[in-house]
């Protein structure tokens, strides 16, 4: 079974809310997937002064911490992190920062890649996070397996480049039921190019 491991920054818990719909859906799809997260040393400082923060703060903290390693045991990776006036966070920054000799060895060519964000303002700086977290793929020689459009979904104003979550400016409007279907449609697409 070909591995596919998502690797989420959370604070307010929305990254790891989409990444665990990501997960149960891709594993309905016979998806061997890993859930990762990357370090944030001061998640208990947040979790400690928003309540938005402190709901999965322990769901969170029992991920494993990813390492470069992982990816390279993996078929497919997926990025997910909060958007920061449009970029990725400073957290997932780090963690990608530890990738660069994985880059010059061309250790991660030809795998799948896939992003998701949840940005506070607006669905415009979430696709721009999508953008840079992308432009990591691209520079590692990955695949990229974007959103797409779907025309067959009555109200989606999702980037192509992934999936963005609109949480508000307080992170309180959470991944609803409705953005389901937006996983279901992604997770089919995702799987298609890795089930055997």
């Amino acid at each position: 079974m070909k591995r596919c491991s998502i690797v989420v920054h959370s604070v307010s818990g929305n990254c790891f809310i989409i990444g665990s719909c990501l997960k149960e859906a891709l594993e309905k799809r016979n998806v061997d997937v890993r859930f990762y997260r990357v370090e944030d040393p001061d998640l208990h400082i947040w979790a400690n002064k928003e309540e938005t923060a402190n709901d999965y703060y322990e769901d969170i903290m029992t991920l494993p911490v990813v390492t470069p390693e992982k990816l390279i045991k993996s078929d497919m990776i997926i990025f997910g992190c909060p958007t920061v006036f449009g970029n990725m966070t400073a957290e997932m920054k780090t963690f990608i920062d530890t990738t660069v000799e994985m880059c010059e060895d061309h250790a991660l060519a030809d795998k799948f890649f896939a992003c998701f964000t949840s940005c506070r303002f607006s669905l415009c700086e979430g696709s721009r996070c999508l953008d840079s977290l992308i432009y990591w793929a691209q520079e590692n020689g990955m695949i990229h397996i974007p959103f797409g459009i779907h025309a067959e979904l009555p109200s989606c104003h999702q980037p192509v480049q992934g999936i963005a979550h609109l949480e508000g400016s307080e992170s309180l409007v959470r991944p609803s039921t409705q953005f389901g279907e937006e996983i279901d449609l992604y997770a089919d697409n995702l799987a298609s190019y890795i089930q055997e």
